[in-house]
């Protein structure tokens, strides 16, 4: 492939990741905002719809990996203004993913929230269960009729 052919690939996979990034981001706000009403369903709904943008994204990523890494290209042996818009797309990518990071580290905390709240109702059931079976007899024994034939 040539550089302008490459270039134009590379512009298109781009595109590409920053729609996957719109996406990605709906979902995670999504996520945020059902965490927040503690809605388990939409949860995990979302979280399976993150994970299969995160995987496009991985692929995107791949693909351009592969592209770049030919023999045949250097980002020195495009014009300028090429350089300007990988750099934009660059740019975009990366305010995109700092932008996300907080709300990602908020959905991580009240996940742990969550998580630790689930754990104390497990521990107080499991307490609940080890008393009750403190009122249980020691063994149970079939009753004894005097009055029955042997």
């Amino acid at each position: 492939m040539e550089t302008e052919e490459i270039y134009k690939e590379v512009c298109g996979r781009l595109r590409e990741k920053i729609q996957l990034l719109e996406s990605f981001s709906q979902a995670t706000f999504t996520i945020k905002d059902a965490l927040e009403s503690k809605d388990i369903r939409r949860i995990t709904l979302r979280v399976k719809e993150r994970q299969g943008v995160i995987n496009e994204i991985e692929r995107i990523d791949k693909e351009v990996d592969n592209i770049t890494q030919q023999d045949s290209f250097s980002i020195e042996k495009l014009s300028e203004k090429a350089r300007d818009l990988i750099r934009n797309y660059s740019d975009k990518i990366k305010t995109t993913l700092e932008s996300l990071a907080d709300v990602d580290k908020k959905c991580l905390t009240l996940a742990g929230a969550e998580h630790e709240c689930l754990k104390s109702d497990i521990l107080k059931v499991r307490q609940g269960f080890h008393v009750s079976r403190g009122y249980r007899g020691v063994g149970y024994q079939n009753p004894r009729f005097l009055d029955m034939k042997r």
